[in-house]
């Protein structure tokens, strides 16, 4: 028996046959080419583009057919950038400038490509670059004459391991034959772990050195929530996780009781549950998990995902698309929350020293008013077709809200005088994700109608620890009672001033977390994934009155560990 420990990327127990991908590398011709070469390297660079782009609307086809429009999207997303003229121009200019091989070009250029990506802030941003791969690994297939890799013949009963799997790679996969996956790369917000997660497969990332550790057709299990992978396992192990099995499938039986009723505590107090989402590519998540709403709709990806600004037709039609699905349920839409690292091609961006601390957010709608002011337009037209409230990133202080305020009366007035219909009541809410925010709470909360915490950064900047510092992560902890003070205080501010107050970070679907979250009282938790009926189950078993005697004990514990101690009796 063997145990390897990776990355708890999607959770669930599997026990299956293990099936290895190891696909074609294609070869990478790295001699210089003559100058008068070039133009016939450019012409196998568009043939193979030609090739691809076939391939790929093969395989839109097939998803679409099978597993429905929005899966299907993101194979139309890859033939939008094998068309990209940007793109183009640059591998074709690589080719006659540097006299390289397509192959070194197309390598070259998507390479730089992912590694841009992988600089971003945004977890889930730098997992794109591995579609720029996917992308790349096509190209090379096809500027070799290989086949490209195929996952059609799986057998059932699989855990699929491989280095990586690439979104079109994944695409091909029969589900119904996967028990789970174990990659060596890719993190928690990679295509497979998203993948797997809105599927509900077990999956472990980053276990190193996996293509060695066992041979097809080895059994094996897998358990996501610990990121556990075990070769071989003897009697005594399966029998143990056979057993963590069966009460996996209780619980879930449990769950799904609980579809459409709402999460109350014990002695009564209500929880809204909502789902964050990226595009409205996730809207399925608000009927998958059955939540209450949209908690945060990152509108980023919109203007991140393009060449250029999308304008006030394309966001309005997105946003509208949303708000129309919820069908009066609430969307908070999050207002362009860029910037630092996360610059845009189109935007006038600098090299900053401390880019967490930079312009990003609030910061930098003055500087771009033309962009800011599409969105409020998108937003104010939208708006009208249900129920939609404006959330600010990155705020710091009242004159950030009144700035916003002030851009939405003057749109809004605008648009009026233009004959254009526009919603009259827009809530306009705040980011807390600043210790700052977090303590003038109660100074924000008579100028904002809610708040919504963001985990993530308030515990970066709280502890200072970058988030994305592999070498620092264990100081990354939201369960410090330093970040619980803070939370707690911010809610009792918003509570104070009659506001509701929210959580939209990744703490919100963690269920360590859930009795500290229901001991302070908020109005709202915003889930990612398909984590939110465990965490309306776990709502459901506790009182709200015992949480908060629990949260008062937290607050005064040392560090995590303490806290850890005293929350782990209330989630068993």
């Amino acid at each position: 028996m063997q145990t390897h420990q990776g990355l708890a990327a999607s959770p669930g127990i599997a026990s299956g046959s293990l099936w290895f991908f190891r696909p074609t590398q294609p070869d990478i011709d790295t001699q210089p080419i003559a100058k008068e070469q070039a133009a016939d390297e450019q012409q196998r660079f568009h043939a193979a583009r030609e090739k691809v782009d076939a391939y790929l609307a093969q395989v839109f086809a097939r998803v679409l057919a099978e597993q429905g429009e929005e899966e299907a999207e993101i194979f139309a997303s890859h033939r939008e950038l094998l068309d990209d003229e940007e793109l183009i121009g640059d591998i074709e200019a690589l080719i006659a400038d540097d006299c390289v091989s397509a192959t070194a070009a197309v390598k070259q250029y998507l390479d730089e490509a992912a590694e841009t990506m992988r600089a971003l802030d945004d977890p889930y941003l730098r997992e794109r670059a591995a579609e720029f791969l996917d992308i790349q690994n096509n190209l090379l297939l096809a500027l070799n004459d290989l086949p490209f890799a195929s996952l059609v013949d799986v057998p059932n009963d699989s855990i699929i391991v491989a280095e990586d799997l690439s979104p079109s790679q994944t695409a091909q996969l029969d589900i119904n034959h996967v028990r789970g996956f174990v990659l060596e790369k890719g993190g928690l917000t990679s295509h497979v772990a998203i993948l797997a997660r809105n599927i509900g497969l077990p999956a472990v990332m980053g276990v190193k050195q996996v293509m060695e550790s066992a041979q097809d057709g080895d059994r094996a299990l897998i358990d996501g929530a610990t990121g556990t992978y075990i070769v071989a396992p003897d009697a005594g192990t399966s029998k143990y996780y056979q057993a963590l099995a069966d009460e996996q499938h209780r619980r879930e039986a449990q769950y799904a009781k609980l579809y459409g009723k709402p999460a109350i505590t014990t002695d009564g107090k209500h929880f809204a549950l909502f789902s964050n989402i990226g595009s409205d590519a996730n809207l399925h998540l608000v009927e998958d998990n059955g939540s209450e709403g949209i908690g945060l709709f990152r509108s980023e990806f919109l203007f991140m995902e393009a060449a250029s600004a999308p304008d006030e037709e394309a966001q309005y039609q997105v946003y509208r698309k949303a708000i129309e699905h919820l069908d009066g349920q609430p969307v908070i839409l999050r207002l362009l929350d860029i910037g630092g690292d996360k610059p845009l091609s189109y935007m006038d961006f600098q090299d900053e020293d401390n880019p967490f601390l930079g312009w990003r957010g609030v910061r930098l709608y003055a500087d771009n008013r033309e962009i800011f002011h599409s969105q409020i337009r998108a937003a104010l037209r939208a708006g009208v077709h249900g129920n939609l409230r404006i959330m600010i990133p990155m705020v710091d202080n009242v004159g950030e809200i009144h700035f916003v305020k002030q851009a939405i009366a003057e749109q809004r007035s605008a648009l009026e005088k233009a004959g254009v219909a526009v919603a009259q009541a827009l809530p306009v809410g705040i980011m807390v994700e600043t210790p700052a925010a977090a303590l003038i709470a109660k100074q924000l909360a008579r100028h904002a109608d809610f708040f919504s915490i963001g985990t993530n950064d308030l515990t970066q900047y709280t502890l200072a620890v970058d988030r994305g510092n592999t070498r620092i992560a264990s100081l990354y902890d939201s369960l410090h009672p330093a970040v619980l003070r803070l939370m707690d205080e911010t809610c009792r501010a918003g509570q104070a001033a009659g506001i509701e107050v929210g959580v939209c970070g990744e703490m919100g679907g963690q269920l360590e977390a859930t009795p500290l979250l229901v001991g302070m009282g908020l109005d709202e938790l915003s889930i990612s994934g398909l984590g939110l009926p465990a965490v309306k189950y776990a709502i459901n078993q506790l009182s709200y009155k015992e949480c908060r005697a629990l949260l008062d004990q937290a607050l005064e514990c040392e560090d995590s560990a303490a806290v850890r101690a005293l929350v782990e009796p209330f989630i068993n």
